[in-house]
């Protein structure tokens, strides 16, 4: 019941952040990684009720580090750093048998989150 739950707040969030993404594909270089951080800021509050904490801060710290980027270097690292962190948990939840939920990160919800940071690296990528 918890990992439904978890999973579904992670899927839905996603989606909207993906729609915020798409607001942002508007901007380039230092609007662009703001407007970036915004939408992680967004998706970190939106899956709070989902707790998992660890996804929460490393989407935090993906986002803090994205306002102070001036380069586009500097900003896919944030992005980069943010998805090595959520691709650990999902090795982990793989491992666990594919539908396990890892305390502090979720579950197979972790695959959506996975997809914003992917669009939001392309992104940066294509505009920044």
């Amino acid at each position: 019941e918890r990992q439904a739950m978890a999973s579904d707040a992670l899927i839905a969030a996603s989606s909207t952040a993906n729609s915020g993404l798409s607001a942002c594909s508007n901007n380039r270089g230092k609007a662009l990684y703001d407007c970036v951080a915004g939408v992680l800021d967004r998706l970190s509050n939106e899956i709070s009720p989902a707790n998992v904490p660890n996804t929460q801060r490393s989407l935090q710290s993906a986002a803090s580090q994205l306002r102070a980027a001036t380069t586009k270097a500097q900003a896919l690292s944030a992005i980069s750093q943010c998805q090595s962190a959520i691709a650990g948990a999902l090795r982990q939840v793989k491992a666990a048998g594919g539908g396990a939920y890892i305390q502090g990160w979720g579950d197979g919800g972790l695959s959506a989150i996975a997809g914003v940071l992917s669009r939001a690296a392309s992104l940066i990528q294509s505009k920044g």
